[in-house]
């Protein structure tokens, strides 16, 4: 049981303390008064060590003491009282204390060594590096910084080298898995064995053979007979062919259902085993199941009674079905753990031996050697002596983030010092409820089983606060009643400072109407193919798969849920909420906004529409830098000059902004005329010596060469920084790129030099090395540089996920849902590990959901719970990221978050805007955010204002769509942009009956013309793209139509509009007799309502 928190007691430098602390009340301020006030006991600094999770979380700690050691230095005594008196210091001793408080800056600072804050990473390693060397560990072994890149390629090879020796035992299990689930499915399921390689040697540890060990453990637990067939048995016993036969019989006389069923089910006796189990199973359960109802009113009657006969065979024969597939179920389980244990472990020893060619070691290595260290009974006493030396005080942070091992390591050093008796003092703060890092392995259940221990050990009261200092009254209010039923949870106060802090609330759910699932096309929606009287020709528009990708069935939601961000964010929330900023209120700004996501799938969509918006931000979002263009560009210039023989490099270095050739520069380079027949970088040397030479050649040929002689002799930064200057880079690509993209692309370059210098500490500095670690970058999410920023962090909407936002606040939090929903896992590892047990009570593998066997159930059943719990402390580190207001959106139909959180605000009746404030924010300038540039042939229209312009423009997308021979469009998605989501069906349904109507067919249906083209796009003599809407050729003539489909056109008569739109139709028609000579031109407008007319023809 918990104590209310009493800083007396917890902050005492004479006891020790478990301190459960809610979010926002102050961890950090409790361990850094803690700090101090061991530090004016007398401690000397050396004797503290402070372990937290992240290098920030250190540093802010490390900044804290040192900020409040300067105020006690610095401020008069009165202030330096108050400090005092706020962190519990009896009012009898401060004058006393107030000699030593003002030296502990230069005591602190003076100090060889001083406190000791850092991660547990950072621990283990010092602890290795205190082990002596007879213990063998690899002291002052650098950490490997790319894990995922050394792990794929001990994988590949190991796959290949038992793929070549299938007479091996390693060999017979890759064939056997491959066969069995495929190379995806294994290669998934060797990734998380490796991830879970402290597990493994934990459960394994001290087995001469682990495979066997593990295999041993887990062989009882399966059906006694695992080697022969249940199929065949089921199907060689006659009492049981009798009862299917029964079955279907009685069937034969049952309702229509039934009677469907019945032959299928006699025609299953004279099936060979394996076709007959797969025919039963199907028409006999339901998905494996038993049917809800076991016999019809139909059956009932005509069997009267022997209804009871009947509904014994099914029940034995259901029975005898679930007994087979749970046995087949226990094979398969069997199959994949002898298998993929053998395979899982060679894999983990080659992964062990490769670091270990290369002097490394990663996380895992240093929590397991450091375990061990402290374990060992040869080496542990002489370490424990020298921390025992070292360290009086331990401070802990986070706890509720550790894993079973890290604890397991600390404990066993906890236990020596408690035993030696020497007066070590432990003060650890966390809370359960914000435990959110399982995938790092992280137990909630380890803080408890911590403070049991510490209370055991150390006599340490443990107490919890749930008053937090960061949220308003309002976000406390809302809060509270969301985790009421969370087991654990205890209802949230405001301090009494925020009590007139106003706050907001608003739950915005996203509803999108529901449509069919795509066809076997992939198209974005259900298309019903056109009919065409007159020739009875039917079209239906297929999806091209290299332009056009499968639709996911979520997007429509999140399209839906990014507007309504951007669209809030810009119309009611900036520059119109006031937020407190220093006790006075202030117009909200784009930083004063933390956007959050549970998963990072879908944050490209969020930032498209927040560009749109001209809302500044910046994301979380991993890797984009490789792929950005102007990045690919300087890539190409390297591998240009690197690999002079790289035509297709040359080509596209040349057209980018570094030189901006034209298409007839690059016909001069590499398609010379005769006798000439030199191109490429050969071309490019004669070209310059020539009188004619354009300019931008010159250039190109000068610098190039230049810069090549460079190659071998300047490090890659050097370089680069050569070709940015004498390039002109960023001037050049300012003058290339809309005023919108200039600060992003700016941005990536410099980014781009800066990655020379910091990708693996600047160890490739070769040309070719820095080329290739680049390649290795490109498709490794984890290692892979984001874009360069591009705009003003204090001034930019934060997109972030929900676990890169643990530690932050904002005075405006929006969580974000789309429509995501967590998928359970398959082909990985079940290790249970009790945080109190040594190792882990279970090992194995397991595959798809449906075949993880009876005999594991109330592990899983565990793993589900503690999955629950982990889901609910994800949501409650969202709500209380926020300072003064709280927004929550999704999909209202698959968001379980936002349907929990709008069930329980319904009736708060809390306001769902902060106050107006008329002191206005300072005029931003808003930076030009990175958009998508179109391609080449796109269509891009302005932007639409009004549902009539929105309706015309979605109607001209139909039309282009089915118009053979179609050109696809997501239409659902472009009518979630232009908001007539509840429109396209009639729109398009429009689109379709116009298309199909008998004066119209000569244009669109395909059996009545030789070609047809969609948005043919021509460059006229300015240079200038002209895209045409629809070109018809038939033998003799060919016709140029011209959607205009807006309402306004449907009021002109035909004098009208050939007046608007002749001098358009005029210049597309020169333009099609370049192309047609001799064929006669017409040229003719189509309305919506289907009204065609025609121009003069030439």
């Amino acid at each position: 049981m918990s104590e209310p928190l009493d800083n007396a007691i917890a902050l005492s430098p004479a006891r020790s303390a478990v301190v459960e602390a809610c979010a926002g009340s102050g961890k950090t301020w409790l361990l850094v008064s803690r700090m101090l006030r061991l530090l004016l006991a007398g401690a000397a600094p050396s004797e503290l060590l402070a372990i937290t999770f992240t290098r920030k979380a250190a540093q802010e700690m490390t900044d804290r003491l040192h900020e409040w050691l300067r105020l006690l230095a610095l401020e008069d005594d009165a202030t330096v009282r108050a400090f005092l008196r706020a962190r519990a210091v009896p009012d009898a001793e401060i004058g006393a204390m107030l000699p030593r408080a003002r030296g502990l800056l230069e005591a602190v600072l003076a100090a060889q060594p001083g406190p000791t804050v850092t991660t547990f990473h950072g621990w283990f390693l010092d602890l290795l590096k205190r082990a002596p060397l007879e213990a063998g560990l690899p002291w002052g072994a650098p950490l490997l910084e790319r894990e995922s890149q050394l792990l794929n390629e001990v994988r590949d090879r190991q796959l290949n080298r038992w793929a070549a020796t299938p007479d091996t035992a390693e060999g017979a299990a890759l064939l056997a898995l491959l066969a069995d689930i495929g190379e995806h499915n294994l290669r998934t399921l060797s990734k998380h064995f490796v991830q879970a390689r402290a597990e493994w040697w934990a459960y394994t540890n001290g087995q001469a053979d682990p495979v066997a060990y593990a295999l041993s453990q887990l062989r009882p637990l399966l059906h006694p007979d695992l080697d022969s067939d249940p199929v065949a048995a089921f199907w060689a016993d006659e009492s049981t062919v009798a009862r299917v036969k029964r079955i279907g019989l009685a069937l034969e006389k049952g309702s229509k259902s039934e009677q469907a069923r019945a032959p299928e089910i006699q025609r299953s006796l004279d099936l060979p085993p394996d076709d007959a189990h797969a025919a039963l199973m199907k028409h006999l359960m339901t998905a494996g199941k038993r049917r809800k109802k076991q016999a019809t009113r139909e059956l009932e009657k005509v069997l009267g009674v022997e209804l009871d006969t009947y509904l014994r065979d099914l029940d034995t024969l259901e029975t005898a079905l679930e007994t087979l597939t749970a046995i087949q179920t226990d094979i398969r389980i069997w199959n994949l753990n002898r298998h993929g244990l053998r395979l899982g472990h060679a894999l983990i020893a080659a992964y062990q031996e490769a670091k270990s060619q290369q002097g490394v070691i990663d996380f895992t290595d240093a929590e397991w050697q450091a375990c061990r260290l402290l374990a060992s009974e040869e080496h542990a006493p002489a370490l424990a002596l020298k921390l025992d030396a070292r360290y009086r005080h331990l401070l802990l942070d986070e706890f509720q983030d550790t894993n079973p091992l890290q604890w397991q390591a600390l404990s066993t050093w906890l236990a020596e010092a408690h035993g030696a008796d020497n007066g070590m003092t432990v003060f650890m703060v966390g809370d359960p409820k914000q435990a959110i890092y399982r995938f790092r392995r992280g137990e909630a259940r380890v803080f408890n089983a911590a403070a049991e221990f510490l209370h055991a050990h150390f006599d340490a009261p443990r107490f919890s606060t749930d008053m937090t200092r960061r949220l308003a009254p309002s976000v406390v209010a809302a809060i509270n009643p969301v985790f009421a039923d969370v087991a654990g949870f205890a209802a949230h106060t405001h301090a009494p400072e925020n009590a007139d802090r106003p706050g907001a609330l608003r739950s915005l759910p996203v509803q999108v109407e529901k449509t069919e699932a795509a066809m076997a096309d992939g198209l974005p929606h259900t298309v019903t193919p056109i009919h065409y009287a007159a020739s009875g020709h039917v079209w239906s528009p297929m999806r091209n798969p290299l332009t056009t990708p499968q639709p996911e069935a979520d997007d429509r939601a999140v399209h839906a849920e990014a507007r309504q961000f951007a669209r809030v964010l810009r119309d009611e929330v900036l520059d119109r909420w006031g937020v407190m900023d220093g006790g006075s209120p202030r117009a909200a700004r784009p930083g004063d906004v933390m956007a959050l996501v549970r998963k990072r799938t879908h944050l490209h969509l969020y930032e498209r529409e927040l560009e749109a918006a001209r809302i500044p931000f910046i994301t979380s979002r991993r890797g984009g830098l490789l792929h950005a263009l102007e990045a690919r560009d300087v890539i190409a210039l390297l591998e240009t000059l690197l690999l002079p023989h790289a035509d297709l490099k040359l080509a596209h270095v040349l057209k980018s902004p570094v030189f901006g050739c034209s298409d007839e520069d690059l016909l001069r380079v590499f398609a010379p005329q005769p006798p000439d027949e030199t191109r490429g970088w050969e071309r490019l040397a004669t070209l310059i010596h020539q009188t004619d030479c354009p300019p931008t050649l010159a250039r190109a040929a000068s610098l190039l060469g230049r810069w090549r002689t460079h190659c071998g002799t300047l490090p890659v930064h050097d370089l680069l920084d050569r070709i940015y200057f004498e390039g002109d880079l960023e001037a050049r690509y300012t003058a290339a790129v809309p005023d919108a993209m200039r600060p992003q692309v700016a941005a990536n370059l410099r980014a781009f030099m800066q990655l020379a210098l910091t990708q693996d500490a600047g160890r490739y500095p070769t040309l070719a090395g820095f080329i290739r670690e680049l390649a290795s970058l490109v498709d490794d999410a984890d290692a892979a540089p984001g874009e360069g920023l591009a705009a003003d962090g204090e001034n930019a909407v934060h997109l972030l996920t929900i676990h890169g936002a643990k530690g932050l606040e904002a005075p405006i939090v929006w969580l974000l849902g789309g429509s995501d929903h967590q998928k359970g896992t398959s082909y990985a590892v079940l290790a249970p590990w009790p945080p109190e047990a040594p190792q882990p009570v279970h090992f194995s593998l397991f595959g798809r959901q449906e075949e993880r066997g009876a005999c594991r159930e109330a592990w899983f059943e565990e793993e589900a719970g503690l999955a629950q719990r982990e889901s609910d402390n994800l949501l409650y580190v969202a709500l209380t990221r926020a300072e003064q207001a709280l927004i929550v959106s999704g999909d209202v139909e698959k968001n379980a978050w936002l349907q929990r959180v709008d069930a329980a605000w319904r009736n708060l009746g809390l306001p769902a805007d902060l106050p107006p404030t008329t002191i206005r924010a300072v005029d931003r300038l808003l930076p030009p955010t990175r958009i998508d540039a179109p391609a080449i042939g796109q269509r891009v229209g302005t932007p639409v204002t009004n549902p009539a312009a929105a309706s015309g423009e979605l109607f001209h997308a139909c039309l282009e769509h089915h118009a053979p021979p179609g050109t696809p469009r997501d239409l659902a998605a472009l009518a979630t942009h232009l908001g007539l989501e509840n429109r396209l069906d009639v729109i398009e349904s429009t689109a379709r009956v116009l298309l199909a109507k008998p004066h119209l067919t000569r244009f669109f249906d395909p059996a009545q013309y030789r070609r047809a083209y969609n948005e043919l796009t021509l460059l006229d003599g300015h240079g200038r793209l002209q895209r045409l809407d629809r070109v018809v050729e038939y033998d003799d003539s060919v016709w140029l139509i011209d959607y205009k489909t807006g309402d306004d056109s449907r009021t002109l008569s035909d004098t009208e509009l050939a007046e608007r739109h002749g001098t358009q139709l005029a210049g597309y028609r020169t333009l099609l007799a370049e192309l047609y000579p001799g064929k006669p031109l017409h040229a003719a407008l189509l309305l919506a309502d289907g009204r065609l007319v025609e121009l003069n023809s030439i």
